[in-house]
């Protein structure tokens, strides 16, 4: 959620504040007035920021207090800032501010007998991940015993040390790899001298071994596990040199221990780190400091600039600086502005793009049916759209607001980021109807794209939630309706506004704003009862028609229509609130030149916008969306295909075979984009899989369900999110599936727990349920493994009951086996695992691999994953 700023910013900005001159007075300064900086468009902020004692802050527009701002709004009073180092930032259409904690990364020591237990030894992060290596040489034990060593984070021999019993380990040099958020270690021992490869041996420890997360660019293997480089390592071997040449500056507040690992050719050495900002004594900049310590062989002799993403490569033969590159994308990926080199350019990186979201895990929230955090604005300006009985109601009550906002999705944050969510799509948050006796509180009746919701807060609220999610590491997806506003034959009849001043509406901006060529499968005539079914496959029809009376936009199809600027400029207003990603509602529907034109205007602003889109029956086997996404127009699409066949195969309507068959066919329907497109088991436009698989009613699609005991259902429903969580695609959680939340009631078409029942009050937040055990495991795998992320698939064993596939992106390797029949030992060959005994991800399950074969013992609706 960083926002870069480009110059296209500044040429769609409308507000005069968002390029004036902004400050930050307080006491922290004696009230000076210190030049902020933009951090987007209507944004501008200070990092760092040092309060040796509380006091207090103002925003000062143009540095001589004549427009200041604080609690209260022009001219308020100070604003209270604790004691501490603080990110300050401050929105100037809005001007709310945000103040948010600079926390250091925890020091983790590394302490055992290569250095008489020490404190001082500290492993290396790797790249932003939780991942911390260090690569030592243990002579010989001690007097308790042979060598060995525990990790301590920061110092003091507290009870956080791990593991519990100290890890012993062989003589020798020894690679130690640790993540700090499972608390895992694994070691390769028996190494050449500073652990630049494997001579006879490697040793895991009882927990699993550890793989490369997604900012790393290169792995290194010896016989038993992998583990991860640097942020953009280009080399097969990694490893520590015998000399420490530790990067000090601005971006580790000039701490020792941030220690070049990466090799970058002959006597070098290179390193990939963000410089944010400054400090006190000037902007981002940089040492490198030979061993430690500040000595004399410090080198360059004045501090080296920096600038966002910076590689440095270093000649550890002359202690010089070979080149630094700046303004780099997320992890030194690519360049995304400009360049400065001193001598010559640094070698070539093979890291992903710069925010790969299929290292990310995303949840779909029902923001009105999650989390009630301020029952104040529950009834927004129309309390007769508000439920005041909700789940225990008619289907009316359903059709209304619950009070469900975004306060209480960011109380809830912290269970998401348990559960392993590194993405949160919303449902769409700008204003919709204020009139009659339902609401929008689905989000897709909009009013006016400029404007928040008042049933689910203001834009400090949305300012908060960027700041929150940012805090965690994780994205805001913002679902966007651009096919349309709100019905053009009730409530407000297509009214659309901009920031609350009314532009068009149906009857007005006919032909203009709207298109007026009736409703989809309505025949032209008058007649509700008479239908023209084929209208939803012709294409001129499907996108120049209306969906179910939703005013239709005017879409231009070689330029931008006025429906079409309005739009685009609503998501920039959005991306300058934090929003990373697009879900285009009902895709299908709409110009696909316009889709060009927006994912262009999106990605001009921050490169690295992911893009997905709903096309309703999309996948492998449907023509018509496929050739939409093999036009590459900037979206990806929802993969309804692989979902039904993954429902279908568990419910079991079709055998593991033909679910294979389908998974296998992705990739050429989709030309290799198979793992970019969003994968989901649950949505708000189908029965819930757990209620299909329960009810012995008809579901939506005139489907009787499955007639299965809870336990029973649960569990197929778990092994079908295994299945979404490690197959080619970007996994999507709906809101509730971890709890395998379930509502019977029939609609009125007498479809059992579809629309609206689809769309429960979150159960509970219960983190010990199976299925949040499942999902938070391989939320935490997807996020350290490249096989998983982007990987290539292949069928390893398949029957009727079980399917048996492995993952491999270079030397990382994941094989996942689900079973939905009776108890069952198969033997798979031709596995990419080396020789070892691998305990399941999921489970307990051990599996034992020799020479490319493992035995596998599984139980009915087993699922074991293998890393």
């Amino acid at each position: 959620m960083k926002h870069k700023l480009v110059l296209l910013s500044f040429l769609l900005a409308t507000s005069a504040s968002a390029q004036a001159e902004w400050f930050l007075r307080g006491t922290h300064n004696a009230w000076a007035a210190t030049p902020m900086n933009p951090a987007g468009t209507n944004t501008v902020e200070l990092t760092n920021v040092v309060f040796t004692a509380a006091g207090n802050i103002k925003f000062d527009r143009y540095g001589d207090w004549s427009e200041n701002y604080g609690v209260g709004g022009r001219n308020g009073t100070n604003i209270a800032v604790a004691q501490g180092t603080w990110n300050i930032r401050f929105y100037t259409d809005t001007k709310n501010w945000n103040i948010s904690a600079v926390t250091p990364p925890t020091p983790y020591h590394l302490r055992g007998t290569f250095n008489g237990w020490a404190e001082g030894t500290l492993l290396t992060r790797v790249g932003t991940t939780d991942v911390y290596e260090s690569c030592q040489q243990f002579v010989s034990g001690d007097a308790t015993g042979g060598p060995r060593f525990k990790v301590d984070p920061n110092g003091g021999w507290g009870s956080d040390a791990v593991p519990a019993t100290d890890y012993t380990v062989a003589a020798g040099w020894v690679k130690i790899t640790f993540n700090a958020s499972s608390k895992a270690i694994t070691t390769q021992q028996n190494l050449a001298a500073n652990c630049g490869s494997a001579t006879i041996s490697s040793s895991s420890s009882s927990s699993s071994s550890m793989a490369p997360s997604s900012s790393s660019a290169a792995t290194t293997s010896s016989s038993t596990s992998t583990s991860s480089a640097s942020a953009a390592s280009v080399s097969s071997s990694s490893s520590l040199p015998a000399i420490l040449f530790h990067l000090r500056g601005t971006h580790n507040a000039w701490a020792e221990g941030d220690v070049f690992v990466t090799p970058a050719g002959t006597n070098q050495l290179e390193a990939c780190r963000n410089f944010s900002a400054g400090d006190a004594n000037g902007g981002p900049r940089f040492k490198v400091d030979r061993n430690g310590g500040w000595g004399a062989d410090a080198f360059p002799a004045a501090d080296q600039v920096a600038s966002g993403w910076t590689r440095i490569v270093i000649n550890t033969s002359t202690n010089s600086l070979v080149s630094v590159t700046t303004n780099l994308a997320a992890n030194c990926g690519t360049a995304s502005a400009s360049s400065l080199s001193s001598s010559s350019s640094s070698s070539s990186s093979s890291a992903p793009v710069a925010d790969d979201f299929r290292a990310r895990t995303m949840y779909f929230v029902f923001v009105d049916r999650f989390a009630n955090g301020n029952t104040n604005n529950d009834n927004g300006t129309n309390p007769a759209a508000t439920s005041t009985v909700k789940g225990a109601g008619a289907q009316s009550e359903w059709k209304k607001y619950w009070g469900g906002d975004i306060e209480g999705l960011i109380s809830k944050l912290d269970y998401l980021q348990a559960l392993g969510v590194t993405a949160i799509w919303v449902t769409p948050l700008v204003d919709n109807i204020n009139e009659g006796n339902e609401g929008g509180y689905h989000g897709y009746w909009a009013r006016d794209f400029y404007a928040v919701d008042e049933h689910l807060g203001d834009w400090a609220l949305v300012d908060e939630l960027d700041a929150q999610m940012e805090a965690r590491g994780m994205k805001l997806v913002l679902d966007i309706a651009l096919n349309h506003s709100n019905q053009d034959d009730q409530y407000e009849f297509g009214a659309l506004y901009k920031e609350g001043a009314f532009i068009t509406d149906f009857a007005s901006g006919k032909n203009t704003w709207y298109n007026a060529n009736g409703a989809i499968s309505d025949c032209g005539d008058t007649n509700p009862a008479t239908t023209c079914n084929g209208e939803w496959d012709d294409p001129w029809s499907f996108r120049n028609k209306s969906l179910f009376n939703l005013t239709d936009f005017k879409h231009g199809t070689t330029s931008n229509s006025l429906a079409d600027e309005y739009l685009i400029n609503a998501a920039l207003k959005w991306m300058d609130h934090g929003v990373d990603a697009f879900r285009i509602d009902a895709i299908k529907h709409i110009e696909p030149s316009f889709i060009n034109r927006f994912s262009a205007a999106v990605r001009a602003k921050k490169a690295d916008t992911y893009i997905f889109g709903e096309w309703y029956n999309a996948g492998a086997g449907d023509a018509v969306s496929m050739t939409f996404l093999n036009e590459r127009r900037g979206s990806e699409l929802l993969d309804f295909k692989l979902r039904d066949a993954i429902e279908n195969a568990i419910a079991g309507n079709i055998n593991m075979i033909n679910l294979s068959t389908h998974i296998g066919s992705r990739g050429a329907a989709m030309n290799g984009y198979e793992d970019w497109q969003a994968i989901f088991l649950d949505n708000h436009d189908a029965t819930r899989t757990s209620v299909y698989l329960q009810t012995t009613g008809v579901t939506n699609s005139n489907r009787p369900g499955k007639g299965m005991t809870k336990a029973f259902a649960d569990a197929r429903q778990n092994l079908g999110m295994a299945l979404v969580m490690t197959l080619p695609g970007i996994p999507t959680i709906y809101y509730g599936t971890e709890q395998n939340s379930t509502w019977f009631t029939a609609n009125g078409d007498g479809q059992v727990g579809h629309d609206p029942y689809n769309r429960e009050q979150m159960p509970s937040f219960s983190q010990t349920t199976t299925a949040f055990s499942l999902i938070s495991a391989l939320s935490e795998l997807r996020k350290n493994s490249p096989a998983i992320q982007r990987g290539t698939y292949a069928e390893r064993w398949v029957n009727a009951d079980v399917l048996v596939f492995q993952r491999q992106e270079g030397s990382d390797c994941a094989v996942v086996a689900v079973n939905r029949g009776s108890p069952t030992t198969i033997t798979v060959p031709n596995l990419c695992l080396a020789n070892a005994a691998y305990t399941s991800k999921v489970g307990s399950d051990v599996v034992n691999v020799t020479s490319g074969s493992g035995t596998f013992n599984l139980s009915q609706n087993e699922v074991v994953v293998l890393h």
